[in-house]
């Protein structure tokens, strides 16, 4: 996953400089927002990411098996869930 992140960075930088485009950019924000794009996907560790990517295909897996009217009633809950702003948390 990083090493994609990171060839999508050095391929956007070309694309930026391409003459086909207009030649180079003309500010430096875009070149310093790709470089710190790819100095995070340098950062990305690949076994959390594909330990990620196999929880949300068991998930998957086990919702499409629960019947239609279940499915509909569990997302509706995880929904309003997700949309609920966290309790302030004090220190």
């Amino acid at each position: 996953m990083a090493y994609l992140l990171r060839s999508l960075a050095v391929i956007g930088v070309i694309a930026l400089n391409s003459p086909v485009h207009g030649g180079k950019a003309e500010d430096g924000g875009t070149t310093d927002t790709l470089r710190t794009v790819a100095k995070a996907a340098s950062q990305i560790d690949v076994r959390t990411v594909a330990n990620g990517a196999m929880a949300a295909r068991e998930a998957a897996e086990i919702l499409a098996g629960l019947d239609p009217e279940t499915r509909s009633r569990f997302l509706a809950l995880t929904l309003s869930a997700a949309n609920q702003k966290p309790l302030a948390t004090t220190r």
